[in-house]
């Protein structure tokens, strides 16, 4: 008797221990007891889509102009320009930047990926022309240890490489890569390409596709990087643009703010730092994790900022390749900031772009963390149209030619905070890029706890070939907690055509590419490790490996050779069979 009454203690005990360290963990993931909630109850996930068909009215004009809805005077914006430290009522660019679609076309034809999501309208996911045969991933062909830095809040760690992250891969001419700092091994490799993927450990490193061997001296920073960088888009002028996604402590316990860089890729010199500590921005944390644009044309760096400044300049390089000197003299610094009095604030809604621009003759088109999408004209430096879709957007927009008609399709996340249980709805748009109207609105209730968004933090994919009138998302945090889908939706529509179930959820964006055969495919990766392979026609998975920890970059693939990496310090290259 007295034993059984033991086991029956004991037994009690252990029920007792299981049930506090659950509820122990769920307090350490989501900082609040009240999101208990979330673990037990699910979200409805997928939401009948809105539409809005008339509202495609001009979008086969080739000038941007707002409609009454969209017009920014009759938001309440306030805006704001300065030209070289100074503020002025009006700005009219000397050197027009237009982004022709000749010139948009040359860029996304670069060999390789040279910006997020490879060229400026955010269309280009691969590069190359992969081919498949037995439509399976290989196992990791290498992988390269990367590691760590201390948060600003001095407790926690950015460690591997995170979102947005995507490397950045080039193929160099072999008389470009004679005058780099390059090993002489891969100054002389037939076919070389090269990944270039500074990481969240401060560390900007340049590997071999191939081999993921060093292919010249890592580049320490010390201030991590959490978006993708980008290079100059011609495919030759050896420039690397990034910015820094965290403050740092100095060294006497000073703060160190972000701030965006400008390094030579022929010795890895810094040639220029800037966006910091700036008082023309309405907001006080100076992030880059917006990937950068450059107009070849006419020498010209776009940067938006996370402070809500979109800075602009003209970089004067100065490119000898015989005598292996670049340099850079920047002048006429132009800058962009907009205020909603009865919107924006410190602590509440806040200014500032995470997603990166898309660009077309002239515009600029972007998203902000309080949910406004709107047009800029980059040369008056004059908001052209706004609109409101409510919440944060982290997806960068996609820009899309259709039939003479121009598009736009953005997403958002769901804000921490939303409501009690902090539950809500966020969706995919398609707007009439011309005039910033909603064509259609496609929602999914999802959860957000703490640090961990939930909706779309991906970007789209646009699909070709056979899915030509489909665009692919992944939405996080739906209808489970941790779970997520993979949908495809008809980009005239918006409906599903097909949506499939993630074990967990995902803010990787969804590669797409075409093989050599015609056949399109999807690759992602999951905030489980998991990687997946599945048909873009069907949503079916043809192949899985899993890595043992978050893929929350976006991998790159060029032909049959894929670059991804994790949150536990790893690179590591993987090949399609």
């Amino acid at each position: 008797m007295f034993k059984k009454k033991n086991i029956i203690i004991a037994a009690v005990v252990i029920v007792i221990l299981a049930v506090l360290f659950i509820g122990f963990k769920l307090l350490v993931k989501v900082g609040n007891p009240k999101y208990f909630y979330n673990y037990l109850h699910d979200a409805a996930g997928s939401r009948d889509v809105e539409s809005f068909k008339s509202n495609t009215a001009g979008a086969d004009l080739n000038r941007a102009e707002a409609t009454e809805n969209t017009d920014p005077d009759k938001r309440g914006v306030v805006q704001h320009i300065e030209v070289n430290g100074t503020e002025v009522a009006s700005y009219t660019r000397a050197d027009k930047i237009e982004f022709t679609d000749e010139l948009l076309k040359s860029i996304s034809d670069i060999q390789g990926l040279v910006t997020f999501r490879g060229n400026y309208t955010r269309t280009k996911s691969f590069a190359g022309a992969p081919e498949l045969t037995k439509e399976k991933f290989s196992e990791k062909t290498w992988t390269y240890n990367t590691g760590k830095i201390l948060k600003s809040n001095g407790v926690d760690y950015w460690s591997g490489n995170g979102w947005t992250g995507q490397p950045l891969v080039i193929r160099w001419s072999k008389s470009t890569r004679a005058v780099m700092n390059m090993y002489d091994t891969f100054k002389d490799k037939e076919g070389l390409v090269e990944v270039i993927y500074p990481g969240m450990d401060g560390n900007i490193r340049f590997l071999d596709m191939e081999t993921g061997e060093e292919t010249r001296p890592v580049i320490n920073v010390g201030m991590t990087f959490k978006g993708t960088a980008s290079l100059y888009p011609d495919g030759k002028t050896p420039l690397l643009f990034c910015g820094s996604g965290d403050a740092q402590t100095g060294p006497f316990g000073e703060n160190v703010s972000q701030r965006f860089y400008i390094y030579s890729l022929i010795d890895g010199s810094l040639l220029y730092e800037g966006g910091f500590n700036d008082s023309f921005a309405p907001r006080v944390w100076h992030a880059y994790d917006s990937s950068p644009i450059i107009d070849p044309v006419t020498d010209t760096l776009i940067y938006p900022g996370e402070n809500g400044v979109i800075y602009t300049m003209k970089l004067n390089t100065v490119y000898d390749e015989e005598a292996g000197i670049i340099n850079i003299f920047p002048s006429d610094m132009v800058k962009f900031s907009f205020d909603i009095p009865d919107k924006y604030k410190e602590g509440g809604v806040l200014w500032g772009s995470e997603c990166s621009g898309a660009v077309w003759n002239g515009y600029l088109f972007i998203g902000d963390n309080g949910g406004s999408v709107y047009c800029l004209d980059l040369n008056t430096m004059k908001m052209v149209w706004i609109n409101d879709v409510g919440e944060d957007i982290n997806a960068s927009p996609i820009f899309e030619t259709d039939g003479g008609n121009h598009y736009l399709y953005i997403a958002t996340t769901l804000k921490y905070g939303y409501n009690a249980h902090n539950m809500g709805t966020a969706a995919i748009y398609k707007l009439n890029a011309v005039t910033g109207e909603i064509i259609w609105k496609k929602p999914y209730e999802v959860h957000t706890v703490k640090g961990y968004a939930g909706g779309v933090l991906s970007t789209g994919a646009l699909g070709s070939g056979l899915v030509s009138d489909w665009i692919f998302y992944s939405v996080s945090k739906t209808p489970g907690l941790e779970e997520g889908y993979i949908v495809a939706l008809d980009k005239y529509t918006g409906e599903e055509k097909w949506r499939k179930s993630l074990d967990m959820y995902s803010w990787s964006s969804t590669v797409f590419f075409t093989s050599e055969n015609g056949k399109n495919y999807l690759i992602q990766g999951c905030q489980n490790g998991d990687l997946l392979l599945m048909d873009a026609k069907t949503g079916d998975t043809l192949d899985k490996l899993n890595f043992g920890s978050g893929i929350e970059a976006t991998p790159a693939l060029y032909g049959n050779r894929l670059v991804l990496a994790t949150r536990s310090e790893k690179i590591i290259g993987v090949k399609i069979e």
